[in-house]
């Protein structure tokens, strides 16, 4: 038997109309400085709440523990244990082999070993790679530069795994994510705590210039660094490689790993909306010509809201948009020009 029923039952259309229909609460529309000042800070709280960010109850000097101290040549690693309330977070001080003060810079990596891989202590995976002409080690690379460099070990990787490891993603982002949500929760809010207390303990510090603290992350570490410096006004440079893009073009319209999902957040805004909250500070976004998961398209159509916003804070030559012809990749050698002219050292 034939059906004639031309009911349609896809769904892909009700998910279009929805994301079209959506009502953003708070899309970018500010029109005077005024108006932008009492936007930002709204949209700041809500998005706290959203993410389940408590930074209250952070602690202002967190204990930490050295675990290891290994000489590199031109800058010394050193392995931490760092109290971030719940659990402890391996974090490693990359610190020049010479005189301070240093330019600190916060590091985030993106999926796959974990943090040693852009330490550079992952020869295999990095050799591995070659062919991608991804500069995977970009901490090692910022230490070499003279940067005091602030790594973490992402939850959900390396050393932060639960008993549920995906062996081919080579991470526990699924489990993490599911649990921390049906806690009231969410993975991404729980990274950026451990990167506030990571700011805190810089802060402390005596060999750094505090005030020109630089974040820089690829891929899911760009997830970390954008959100980070959205919420966090203490940082006063991001970089932000191969993550910023539509989410209709990107997590919604690319398989993507499940710690990218934030409950609600389309109720809130885009991600250019997002991205604005960090004008007028130093922001640099980059992106590849061809990165299948973040298409070119969608990171284009959400610039413009940050150019906006970043034009009507008259500090136009602060938002800086590098395009590379290249797929998902990061790129040291557009990193590094760029942080040295907005970080004095």
């Amino acid at each position: 038997m034939t059906s004639t029923d031309n009911t349609p039952f896809h769904l892909q259309g009700h998910l279009d109309q929805l994301y079209d229909d959506g009502d953003r609460q708070f899309a970018f529309r500010a029109n005077d400085q005024q108006a932008f000042a009492r936007w930002q800070a709204q949209f700041r709280v809500a998005l706290k709440q959203c993410l389940a960010v408590s930074d209250d109850s952070l602690p202002e000097n967190p204990s930490t523990r050295l675990l290891s101290s290994t000489n590199k040549g031109t800058y010394t690693e050193e392995k931490y244990a760092l109290d971030v309330g719940d659990v402890f977070a391996p974090m490693y001080i990359l610190i020049p082999n010479q005189p301070p003060p240093y330019v600190p810079v916060l590091a985030f990596h993106g999926h796959g070993s974990g943090v040693q891989l852009i330490l550079g202590n992952d020869p295999a995976e990095i050799q591995a790679r070659e062919q991608s002409a991804s500069d995977d080690n970009f901490a090692q690379r910022l230490a070499e530069d003279g940067y005091l460099v602030c790594a973490l070990e992402q939850r959900g990787f390396g050393e932060r795994v639960t008993d549920r490891f995906n062996n081919d993603k080579q991470n526990a982002c699924r489990h993490l994510a599911f649990e921390y949500m049906l806690n009231g929760q969410t993975l991404l809010g729980k990274r950026i705590q451990d990167a506030m207390i990571a700011i805190n303990y810089l802060q402390q510090r005596a060999d750094v210039h505090f005030d020109l603290l630089a974040s820089v992350g690829f891929s899911g570490g760009g997830t970390t660094a954008l959100f980070l410096s959205v919420l966090d006004e203490r940082i006063h440079s991001t970089i932000v490689a191969s993550y910023f893009c539509a989410f209709k073009q990107s997590i919604l319209g690319v398989a993507h790993c499940e710690c990218n999902y934030v409950p609600g957040i389309l109720t809130l805004g885009e991600i250019g909306d997002i991205t604005a909250l960090i004008a007028p500070r130093n922001l640099c976004i980059i992106s590849g010509e061809r990165d299948p998961i973040f298409p070119i398209d969608g990171v284009k159509s959400q610039l413009t809201t940050v150019e906006r916003a970043y034009a009507l804070l008259n500090a136009t030559n602060a938002c800086t948009c590098l395009i590379h012809d290249g797929a998902h990749v990061h790129r040291h050698d557009l990193c590094s020009p760029w942080l040295n002219a907005h970080t004095v050292k």
